[in-house]
């Protein structure tokens, strides 16, 4: 391809002229009709020659020579899942796509911005001046992927087969791609050079998001004057100011209500607060895709409120067990960790037997998933891990995660470094024999670490690659521990292994019985029983390849219906209850063992508390309940504690035997 100035205008400018010019290769890929003219495949098997003959299908240019030079880059961002274009998808696509925009603009990076199709997916299209080699690439590319959840990056990282419909070309459902903004001219005088994909690559790393999303900084600027009605964390807070939703207002909303899962709000709180919070900007009004907002009707917005705020509840459930984020002090034991988890996730795909042969091999998988996603949150080889967070943390009891555990460690894939006392939990690690990466070396003692400079990754891993890699299998097992854990997966519903195979139709757009089993571990005929009771709840729906997840979800009417909605937060409030009672416990004994001057006073009645104090200090408690033979009365905590009584902000309170 010859690279210059054509000196036409972009309107004069066809689909298969500007083609002939951008295109780095002889030829381009097209599609094929099947044997009744339909083009019903998205797929490009054929080969057409670059000359002056247009084809008569759809079309897509590789992004990179024959010498594995990139000359052009196209990041397609799509709204789209497996039952086809989805709305919400596309709002989200649209939202990042104007980010992108505006960050390669601040740039002075010369690009086009196309809607690839009458859909709504967006192109963005740069070309690059003598070509760009894939080490140069790919930080763009993975920094991206880390910042963006609607973007296709693979054909980022493919110099052999990476390729996308150029801008103007056909789409097989007969629209086009149309420029909405920028000249076609730069894409055939290109300007951008490799200086200017490092410094794409180094903002979007500066951007991209905390490895917990809503610790994340503001995506635009915070209106000072703006509180929100109820106690939120310091990011939550400039979450919810942030001016019109700032750049990325679909992002900034859900950030907003995943803040307000964690501070414990509920749904009617969250609609107040959509009536004022700048931050909420984007379910009142949404994109038009012209760079304009309109405003949403209250259907639509109820809707999607509902929808989202289900899915921020259940990643606030995921991640209330974690710690507060701790940085990595030895970026070679993050490698290891990260190589560790990355070799247990492929050991559970290339033999899916061992964890689906029985009920407890498929619950120990999912305790180990949830071990590893917590090692990979902290950032550490060891991590405590309570047999009442970890179980909940996949839909499973207390006493399944820590018959689990035990098995595991009997196994090998786990080891206990320390055991639970004194009301804290045991302490686990992954086993280290998942991978043997080479160049490995050991952790240093916290006090005394080593210049990040020297810390040696793995030779094909950079700094900024590992921090994306450990982002995107925290993502993988977020996905996976969310979509199972569920009221209607637990064992009285349908089962923990109907929640795996719901899982995994997040990863594949359909699953026939045979691959099904495959993936689980189980028979065909198990397999097909599992099916058979997600198509009666009306979950799945038929697939042309088999079976597919049905567009809308409806796992909280198929709980209610099989009268198990509710389960897992009976479960949790009960594990809540027992852990105020052992820690009330605990204090009792305190006080018992230790020296009369050196017990803690009892509360007076006079001097009963109004109301919960968030700052840090030690609990007084009222006297233990005993019994008629004054033993300790634990049933009667129980019951005190579960109705209430113990809570300051309760109007009735039990004060032991100063009342």
């Amino acid at each position: 391809m010859v690279f210059g100035v054509s000196g036409v205008s972009p309107e004069a400018w066809t689909a298969w002229a500007l083609t002939r010019r951008m295109s780095p290769r002889d030829q381009v890929r097209v599609m094929k009709r099947d044997a009744y003219g339909r083009l019903d495949e998205n797929s490009y098997p054929l080969i057409h020659r670059v000359g002056p003959a247009e084809p008569t299908t759809p079309w897509a240019m590789n992004l990179a020579d024959e010498a594995g030079l990139f000359r052009v880059l196209c990041f397609d961002f799509d709204g789209k899942d497996k039952h086809g274009v989805d709305a919400e998808l596309m709002e989200e696509a649209v939202d990042e796509c104007d980010v992108l925009s505006g960050t390669l603009e601040s740039l002075s990076i010369e690009h086009v911005v196309c809607q690839s199709s009458g859909t709504g997916g967006r192109h963005i299209w740069l070309a690059l001046e003598g070509g760009a080699p894939k080490l140069a690439v790919a930080p763009v590319a993975s920094a991206a992927r880390a910042n963006f959840r609607r973007l296709d990056h693979g054909m980022l990282l493919n110099a052999v087969t990476g390729a996308a419909r150029p801008p103007l070309s056909p789409h097989r459902d007969g629209s086009h791609s149309t420029v909405l903004r920028g000249s076609l001219d730069t894409l055939v005088a290109p300007s951008t050079t490799i200086a200017d994909l490092a410094a794409l690559a180094a903002v979007l790393e500066a951007r991209k998001p905390s490895l917990r999303a809503e610790d994340s900084a503001p995506s635009g600027p915070v209106a000072a004057g703006h509180q929100a009605h109820r106690r939120l964390s310091a990011a939550g807070t400039a979450h919810m100011a942030t001016v019109d939703g700032g750049s990325n207002p679909s992002w900034t909303g859900f950030m907003c209500l995943l803040s307000a899962a964690n501070a414990g709000w509920q749904l009617v709180d969250v609609e107040h607060a959509i009536q004022t919070a700048p931050g909420m900007e984007h379910f009142r009004t949404k994109n038009t895709g012209r760079g304009e907002r309109r405003p949403r009707s209250p259907g639509e917005a109820r809707a999607r409120l509902s929808r989202q705020w289900d899915k921020a509840q259940q990643y606030a459930a995921l991640r209330r067990p974690l710690l507060a984020v701790r940085g990595p002090q030895d970026l070679s034991e993050l490698d290891a960790i990260v190589s560790d988890v990355d070799a247990l996730l492929t050991r559970f795909r290339v033999s899916p037997g061992r964890w689906g042969r029985t009920e407890a091999s498929s619950n120990q998988q999912t305790i180990l998933r949830a071990l590893a996603y917590l090692t990979l949150q902290t950032g550490k080889r060891t991590v405590a891990a309570a047999i009442r967070d970890l179980g909940p943390m996949g839909g499973l009891g207390r006493t399944t995660a820590a018959d689990a555990l035990i098995a595991l460690a009997e196994a090998g894939y786990v080891e206990r470094v320390s055991a639970s006392d004194d009301g804290n939990a045991a302490e686990w690690r992954l086993a280290s024999t998942f991978s043997t990466g080479p160049g490995t070396v050991r952790s240093q003692p916290l006090d005394n670490p080593r210049p990040p400079h020297e810390i040696p990754l793995s030779a094909a891993r950079s700094t900024a690659e590992l921090f994306n890699t450990r982002t995107h299998l925290v993502a993988l097992l977020e996905a996976q521990l969310t979509d199972q854990r569920h009221d209607l997966f637990t064992r009285r519903g349908l089962g923990h292994l109907a929640g795996k195979l719901y899982a995994l139709l997040r990863q594949y757009p359909s699953l026939t019985v045979d691959f099904a089993a495959r993936l689980l571990g189980v028979t065909p005929r198990h397999t097909a029983t599992i099916l058979s009771r997600l198509r009666r709840h009306k979950l799945l729906i038929v697939h042309r390849d088999g079976w597919a997840r049905s567009k809308q979800d409806l796992r909280n009417q198929a709980a209610l219906a099989l009268n198990v909605l509710g389960t897992l937060a009976t479960r949790a409030e009960r594990y809540r209850i027992e852990r105020e009672v052992w820690a009330w416990w605990q204090a009792e004994l305190t006080t018992m063992t230790s020296a009369p001057r050196s017990r803690p006073r009892r509360p007076h009645v006079s001097s009963r508390p109004l109301f919960v104090s968030s700052r840090p200090g030690e609990r007084v408690w009222p006297r233990y309940p005993r019994s008629s033979t004054n033993l300790a009365d634990h049933r009667s905590a129980l019951e005190l504690v579960g109705a209430g009584l113990l809570n300051p902000e309760n109007r009735w309170q039990y004060l032991g035997e100063v009342a």
